[in-house]
């Protein structure tokens, strides 16, 4: 699983930086053309709206790779270590929770817009390609999570404390 998930950080990791670039370049572009031409591209705004949607959600799972959301640390700080895992354990179950029923919601509004076979005004493009963003993007974060709480779970079993995990060789 832990290999299958770096597998897929690296294609996330790229398609972050890979999408960023395109839409850098297409609203230069799309500037461009506006001012020097007077002229625009009808597509290309929705097109980069679509992709910063996909970069949001993505990034939020991305967030979690490297454990770079906000958090307040000040009430964690002042308590006791074990007392502070437990307390990020309960935070990550809630967020795991949350994660969980956008998975599903998100779902269910997907499969409601492949029914009804809605298209982007624009481009034309299935509105559903778009809303996918939300579930998959929060269940790469349930991923990521059931994996972090298995950890946190077992490093809180741990009985040796970490200040003496270190050990001299002679």
């Amino acid at each position: 699983m832990r290999k299958l998930l770096r597998i897929y950080d690296e294609i996330e990791e790229k398609f972050l930086v890979v999408s960023l670039a395109f839409t850098v370049v297409l609203i230069f572009i799309q500037v461009v053309m506006r001012y020097v031409f007077n002229q625009s591209l009808s597509w290309s705004e929705e097109l980069a709206r679509y992709i910063f949607i996909w970069q949001c959600w993505l990034g939020v799972s991305f967030a979690f790779r490297f454990d770079s959301h906000i958090s307040v640390e000040l009430v964690p700080d002042r308590m006791k270590p074990k007392n502070a895992k437990i307390l990020r354990i309960i935070a990550n179950v809630i967020t795991f929770l949350f994660s969980a029923f956008l998975v599903y919601e998100g779902f269910k509004l997907v499969g409601a817009m492949v029914t009804r076979g809605t298209v982007s005004s624009g481009m034309r493009v299935p509105l559903w390609i778009v809303y996918l963003s939300l579930p998959f993007s929060s269940l790469m974060v349930c991923l990521r999570l059931a994996l972090k709480l298995s950890d946190q779970v077992r490093e809180l079993g741990d009985h040796t404390p970490e200040e003496t995990t270190q050990v001299n060789v002679e």
